[in-house]
């Protein structure tokens, strides 16, 4: 009985062979002559040769003597010396594939040498650095990706410290990355900018829901800035703290514009003087109320109309709006109606942008009648005289604002048309003056339901008419609801009282329309069957 055979802490040869060649790792034993004592099939299978074909070779036959110097041989000499090695091998199979090996090597005193050898056991990692590789060029590519987009992004730890920007935020702050991150909102900006920021992050963090919102914020340097903000829950799978992303943009400048045009067009449209807006060709594009009044058929949309078809020049028959403005761009002068009425009028030319085509702009003036439109300025101005509520004019105007802002953000609107019920008892049994009063508190009531970021109008006798920001239709009905509740008390006429309710119609954007007008239109046809129904107050547009 050899030696092998009377030590019962080895195992049989036979039987290791047979352990080897259950792993799937390429496994070796080697002498101290760097010679294969043994292989598992993991060779075999690699290389294409039987385990035989392995004995008695040297590692740098097998591996190739580049390999065996540059990755091999350090690792095996410790390995002989009775320390434990690794080392990173490229090898090419015999299928002409590259691949990469995690080696190990460790001492090895088993029933298959008779003296001190070396195992070696290498793992094939190539699929795995394959995978790591791509995760890299996905990175980069999400990098470059959120690095492009004209939003700035950013997220902050569950404690407001910011942990990711993209370049846009960088551009924003006028300050690198590595200034914003590891800092929070109260470095970078007012006390109370920070407070209200911090504020809006517990919000989403609390109710795990996104939530969109314009922000003012000051930062340290004076500037004061309009964000339209979206900012939702970043939970990472093995944690339960929540932090923040945010994507937003700064609206200042585009907000600042909106309102010189809302400006621009109330302004246009309650001039006590006719004003008519002209292409270059002479054409008539629009007009406002008073040139409406003053030349009637500016009324027709449906046909084109041109200058001269209104209006002419006492010095020559045809007006040419070149000549006219050839010096300056402005001209002031007489021009004459078609029936022989003289009036005193200025033209100016604007400039267009870009590829545009000029505009002129022609206000007419007749003393006989402009004391007289002068009268009319309040009451055609964007305020109701009554409730000091928006009326119809600005109404309008901020819902088609509204409009275009949530096409640009994919967001949703809501239209509530209010219409009281059991009004008309009131000015028939306690007056006009009565009925004034009431409007006045109705409104005082409604106006408390709503943000003051919504709008809420009265469009003429008792309908009133809102506009409201809405992330899911519910919200809508829950607003309504709430302009009913506010309705409950009675209202103290004295010496009686009286109860007034509501019948509420409501139409979404996109869902029902996308335009002012007819969503205006399908929020008062949902708001009578609101009225005709015996089961409800509130109802949505439905077809």
């Amino acid at each position: 009985m050899n030696e092998q055979q009377n030590d019962p802490s080895k195992l049989h040869p036979q039987t290791e062979l047979s352990m080897l060649d259950q792993l799937s790792d390429m496994i070796a034993i080697v002498d101290q002559n760097n010679k294969f004592v043994a292989v598992n099939k993991g060779y075999e299978n690699f290389f294409g040769i039987s385990k035989d074909a392995f004995i008695g070779k040297t590692v740098a036959e097998v591996h190739g003597t580049e390999a065996y110097e540059q990755q091999i041989k350090d690792a095996l000499e410790q390995a002989f010396m009775g320390n434990q090695a690794k080392a990173r091998i490229s090898q090419t199979s015999i299928f002409k594939q590259q691949h990469t090996f995690e080696g190990k090597f460790t001492s090895y005193s088993g029933s298959l040498i008779t003296d001190l050898g070396a195992m070696v056991v290498l793992h094939d990692i190539t699929d795995l650095i394959e995978a790591h590789k791509e995760l890299e060029r996905e990175q980069e590519l999400l990098h470059t990706i959120i690095n492009a987009v004209p939003d700035f992004i950013f997220a902050k730890s569950p404690e407001g410290v910011y942990q990711l920007c993209n370049k846009s935020f960088e551009e924003f702050l006028d300050t690198p990355a590595e200034d914003i991150l590891g800092r929070t909102d109260y470095e970078l900006m007012s006390k109370t900018s920070a407070e209200y920021i911090a504020n809006k992050d517990k919000e989403v963090r609390e109710t795990l829901e996104a939530q969109r919102c314009d922000e003012w914020v000051s930062y340290k340097d004076g500037r004061r800035r309009l964000l339209d903000m979206y900012k939702l829950p970043l939970k990472e799978s093995n944690s339960t703290e929540i932090g923040v992303l945010g994507i937003g943009r700064n609206v200042t400048f585009e907000r600042e514009a909106e309102q010189n045009l809302l400006l621009a067009s109330l302004v246009f449209d309650a001039t006590p003087d006719p004003c008519i807006i002209l292409s270059d060709k002479g054409e008539i594009i629009s007009s406002n109320e008073a040139a409406q009044t003053q030349f009637p058929q500016l009324k027709d949309k449906t046909q084109s109309l041109q200058l001269n078809e209104l209006l002419y020049s006492p010095e020559r028959d045809a007006i040419d709006l070149d000549r006219l403005t050839e010096s300056n761009g402005s001209w002031c002068g007489e021009i004459c109606s078609h029936d022989h009425r003289t009036y005193f009028a200025t033209l100016n030319a604007v400039q267009g942008q870009s590829v545009q085509a000029n505009k002129f702009v022609l206000i007419v003036r007749d003393e006989k009648t402009h004391s007289a439109m002068a009268d009319n300025l309040l009451t055609k101005a964007y305020q109701d005289p009554l409730t000091d509520l928006p009326n119809r004019r600005l109404f309008y105007s901020r819902l088609e604002s509204a409009i275009s802002r949530a096409e640009r953000q994919l967001s949703q609107l809501a239209v509530i048309y209010i219409d009281l019920d059991k009004f008309k008892p009131v000015n028939d049994q306690y007056g006009h003056a009565t009925g004034d009063k009431v409007l006045r508190e109705v409104a005082k009531r409604l106006k408390h339901c709503f943000r003051s970021t919504d709008t809420i109008a009265r469009i003429g006798g008792d309908e009133f008419v809102a506009l409201i920001d809405i992330e899911k239709r519910e919200q809508a009905i829950l607003v309504a609801e709430k302009c009913l509740n506010s309705l409950v008390a009675p209202f103290d006429l004295k010496p009686a009282q009286h109860i007034i309710s509501a019948s509420i119609g409501i139409s979404i954007f996109p869902e029902d329309a996308g335009s002012a007008e007819i969503l205006i239109q399908r929020a008062d046809k949902a708001m009578y069957q609101a009225k005709h129904s015996a089961d409800t107050s509130v109802c949505y547009f439905s077809e």
